[in-house]
């Protein structure tokens, strides 16, 4: 029998690559303009982070959420199993 799914902690896993994703993306804004990583403290980052992710929550949630299910700890047992 499969184990249950903790509801929590699948909350915090699709949050927190949803965060991952907003922080690659101001990231490569930033290299993007030219700027240097260095030129900004890493609060000011996660402060941008948390801007981003505040207006595109949807779609960032979207795709942690089509990503989460390719992690082996939430793959179906069935396709994680293999077959001798």
């Amino acid at each position: 029998m499969p184990k249950q799914l903790d509801p929590r902690r699948f909350e915090l896993i699709v949050t927190q690559l949803a965060l991952g994703q907003a922080k690659t993306k101001v990231i490569a804004q930033i290299r993007a303009d030219d700027l240097k990583l260095g030129q900004f403290s890493c609060a000011e980052i996660n402060a941008k982070r948390d801007q981003y992710f505040a207006s595109h929550m949807e779609e960032l949630i979207n795709q942690a959420l089509v990503d989460v299910w390719r992690l082996p700890m939430f793959a179906p047992l069935s396709t994680t199993r293999r077959v001798k």
